[in-house]
């Protein structure tokens, strides 16, 4: 059945009721639903709008950003180790949720990442098991490029590492210029190899990612086109859109446990309640909204919730900490004129070109303008007493850090945690930053790109910070957006590592090849070169949208909302499938991570168990 409304959604006796359309709840609707005695309910706060130029065309990513018809366009709190800042967290709305709005790429995360899943108490969540639901949900399309091309932008598939029977349509750009191959040559200089195959559990490298673009439509390829619209008519498929949950409705169990039995949500200023789930509730509204809904409906810290006046179900101190995302900060140089960058866009003539190449499947809007990154090790840019040095001054502000937890589960875990990032940060095999090569003016407050001048960004990113945020309810009213909290450099180290990656990162344009197609620094400027990178980057840094951590998957002991059967504990039946059970962040791009997270839900919710 298509889209319903909300009278056929809430008379309907659902089996499984997922809240949020997004990248891990659609995937999953689509898998449970495949079993025709199943009835699935899916609820989305935002639409369900198709080829909007904004979404599916892959040169135009990022331009749903800030259109809150398809961004929540949440803003931090006041950051303030930042300067104060309120920065953007952007989260997609809609169905696909920021499969939507992210940036396309599809790359994954080391081995040792997804094993320590495992490693911090979920059995069955590791590489093994999570590869293989990577692989479940993607189509490897024909590589286009030649072998020799391939060489040069690293990238030569083992086509065993790559699914190719999933929804999703994985593929390589189709545009590339002599000004990428020149990053790869410089990074090579700086000590930096190639990578020609990442998805085998080492993204270590210069390497071209894959991208979610249908390369015969020249198409973003999301969880809505992807998993949604080719099974729209199927009976035992109900979607309700526009429609905002405002709360889960429990119950007491006859065993103890509480039991999920529906949701109140609201369309239009008019409340509804969808009632009678006899399986799962299951909660899918990512890293910021799924916490939020939790303490809404009396799950959570039990101080927070009765600070604002809401009755405690289950005391869960965990819920909505733990807070973590990559720290960027970008830098932008004019080049030679002579490269064709997504600047040319901004001349009317050029863009008109562009426009009719696309048509063609061709040109720079049909292929990812962001597909070349860098991922390397501590190593790589500090000296073993650098590294022994940071190394100490991450423990300083770790201990400071665990002094003010004062929850004893959040501190264990957090402890559990910090232990597992010191191995990594002296390990040259575990990347601590990452480079994202952006071909053309990124889109920055405090720098406008000049018609007719050609650019290029270098965003230098921090991919494991030791500083932990929040996520929580600032008022009982469930329309107010929840107060996200990153609480970037809490931990000093982060700023400290930041600032010397970044000074490696500079590095590059003034270094053979790709310092000869420079012409001049745009940000920062030559007078903050040195002396002012801190402030530099305490005025410019934000998230990379790949936030995690909030229903962290870990013992209870851990401080942990879920078990590895994803449901929340306390309770019977319901769940949380989406990046925020990832309780550590990941050096990688998330996307892939939260369509294996669906594909590996879907066998525990129908088998019963996590160890599959």
């Amino acid at each position: 059945m298509p889209l319903v409304n909300e009278a056929q959604f809430t008379s309907a006796k659902l089996n499984y009721l997922i809240i949020g359309g997004g990248t891990s709840g659609l995937a999953l609707a689509a898998r449970l639903s495949e079993d025709p005695n199943i009835l699935v309910g899916v609820i989305e706060a935002g639409s369900h709008d198709v080829n909007i130029p904004e979404i599916t065309v892959p040169g135009k990513m990022g331009h749903a950003i800030m259109n809150p018809k398809y961004d929540w366009t949440f803003f931090s709190v006041p950051q303030r180790h930042a300067n104060n800042r309120v920065i953007l967290q952007p989260r997609g709305k809609g169905l696909g949720g920021s499969s939507l709005i992210n940036f396309l790429g599809l790359v994954r995360p080391t081995k040792d990442e997804y094993n320590v899943l495992e490693e911090l108490g979920n059995s069955g969540w590791n590489w093994k098991s999570l590869i293989e639901y990577t692989k479940k949900s993607e189509t490897l399309e024909p590589i286009l490029i030649s072998p020799e091309e391939g060489k040069n932008f690293a990238v030569v598939p083992d086509p065993e590492a790559h699914g190719t029977d999933g929804p999703v349509k994985k593929s390589l750009p189709t545009v590339y210029t002599d000004v990428h191959t020149m990053l790869f040559d410089t990074a090579q200089t700086l000590g930096i190899p190639r990578n020609p195959e990442t998805s085998n559990g080492n993204p270590l490298g210069s390497l071209t990612s894959f991208v979610s673009v249908d390369q015969k439509t020249a198409t973003r390829s999301h969880a809505a086109n992807a998993y949604f619209d080719p099974n729209s008519d199927r009976e035992n498929l109900l979607v309700l859109t526009s429609a905002q949950v405002l709360k889960v409705i429990l119950k007491p169990g006859s065993d103890g446990r509480v039991q999920a039995i529906g949701a109140v949500f609201i369309i239009d200023g008019v409340e509804y309640t969808v009632e009678g789930v006899q399986n799962d509730v299951i909660l899918s509204a990512g890293t910021f909204q799924t916490p939020q809904i939790l303490e809404l409906s009396g799950i959570g810290n039990k101080d927070h919730l009765n600070k604002h006046g809401i009755e405690t179900v289950i005391d869960l101190p965990g819920v909505g900490e733990n807070l973590q995302d990559h720290i960027l900060v970008p830098t932008i140089v004019e080049i030679d004129g002579k490269y064709e960058t997504m600047d040319v866009l901004l001349e009317p003539a050029e863009a008109k070109k562009h426009e009719e190449l696309y048509k063609q499947g061709q040109g720079v809007l049909s292929t990812c303008p962001s597909a070349a990154f860098i991922y390397f090790p501590a190593t790589t840019y500090g000296a073993v007493g650098d590294i022994e040095k940071w190394q100490e001054q991450a423990e300083i502000y770790n201990a400071t850090n665990l002094a003010l937890c004062d929850q004893p589960e959040l501190k264990r875990g957090l402890q559990k945690q910090y232990g597992i990032q010191k191995r990594w940060f002296t390990d040259p095999n575990h990347a601590q930053s990452e480079i994202i090569y952006f071909t053309g003016h990124l889109t920055v407050p405090s720098a406008k790109p000049i018609s007719g001048k050609r650019y290029t960004t270098l965003i230098n990113t921090l991919v494991h910070p030791l500083s932990r945020g929040s996520v929580h309810i600032s008022s009982p009213d469930p329309l107010t957006p929840p107060a996200i909290d990153p609480n970037y450099f809490s931990n000093e180290a982060d700023l400290n590592l930041l600032v010397n990656s970044l000074e490696f990162t500079l590095k590059f344009y003034s270094t053979p090849p790709f310092s000869d197609v420079v012409k001049d620094f745009v940000m920062p400027s030559p007078e903050i070169l040195g002396t002012r990178l801190r402030e530099f980057i305490k005025d410019n840094c934000g998230p990379v949208f790949h936030p995690v951590g909030t229903s962290a998957m870990l013992p209870l002991s851990l401080g942990g909302v879920v078990d590895p059967e994803l449901k929340v504990y306390g309770t019977a039946n319901l769940r949380v499938v989406d990046l925020s059970i990832i309780p550590m962040q990941l050096a990688c791009h998330t996307q892939s991570t939260a369509y294996a997270i669906a594909e590996k839900a879907t066998d525990i919710i129908i088998g019963g168990r996590a160890d599959i």
